[in-house]
């Protein structure tokens, strides 16, 4: 396609990136430059300075108009067209930054409305599965770095000293050292394990028994904004954990509430 001497100087320049970031296409940023190097001219002279085809010349034409960039007079019956300043840009730039701060403010408007309408907002979660002795390994390093000083359960059976006592012991010397404090309520058949000595769990450590009448065949774990249940099929456990900090903090007024009732 051809293209004048003119266009071809504007086109190098690094200024051409600016005008089509404004929205102005390639056909549209000739146009206009060339008007600013003619001046008050015909549609046809526009055309031979820009190789543009003549119902092109005119749709860009009715477009720059729109934009405020062309205006056009009619002298004896021809119309003529010339370019508006080039400042006209830096307007253009105001006028979408005033229609953008009104949209900024009319969408604050109707989310605030939204929400209105739906009331008190639902929890969101956070949802994982962790399945087997390695997947229960994830979980109990989860709690070293996210239990913020004190991790509870709810119907513990002290399976996992039996089920991985290398594991357990080092892990417990950690939560320790992290000065970690476990608080559980076991069930009442945990009475003989391990886990519910002091001998044995060390520093940092509380335990009580559930009343014979609680039953709930998963154990729940409590810590930071986090819920896990772990369902035992023998020695393969599986952890379904829950990620947020309200849902949490609900499960931890329960775990007060029985704590207070348990011996």
């Amino acid at each position: 396609m051809l293209i004048s001497k003119t266009y071809k100087t504007f086109y190098n320049n690094n200024y051409m990136k600016e005008l089509e970031n404004l929205g102005m296409s390639k056909a549209e940023i000739r146009v206009y430059l060339s008007l600013l190097k003619l001046g008050s001219v015909q549609a046809m002279s526009i055309a031979k300075e820009t190789f543009l085809r003549k119902s092109t010349i005119y749709e860009t034409l009715r477009r720059l108009e729109e934009k405020g960039l062309v205006s056009n007079i009619t002298k004896n019956s021809t119309r003529y067209y010339e370019a508006v300043r080039p400042e006209r840009l830096l307007d253009i730039i105001k006028e979408k930054k005033q229609q953008i701060e009104l949209q900024e403010k009319n969408l604050e408007e109707t989310i605030n409305k939204i929400k209105q309408g739906l009331g008190k907002p639902k929890p969101q979660a956070e949802a994982h599965i962790l399945i087997g002795i390695e997947g229960f390994k994830t979980m109990r390093r989860d709690v070293l770095k996210n239990s913020k000083g004190e991790h509870l359960l709810i119907g513990a059976i002290s399976r996992e000293s039996e089920v991985m006592p290398a594991f357990f012991k080092e892990w417990n010397k950690q939560r320790i050292k992290n000065k970690i404090t476990i608080k559980i309520l076991h069930k009442q058949s945990a009475k003989e394990k391990k886990m519910t000595k002091d001998n044995y769990m060390g520093k940092y450590f509380e335990s009580k028994y559930l009343s014979k009448d609680i039953e709930n065949p998963a154990v729940i774990n409590i810590y930071g904004d986090r819920i896990v249940n772990v369902l035992w099929n023998d020695k393969n456990p599986i952890c379904f954990m829950l990620i947020n900090k309200e849902i949490a903090e609900s499960y931890r007024q329960y775990f007060k509430h029985l704590w207070k009732k348990s011996k």
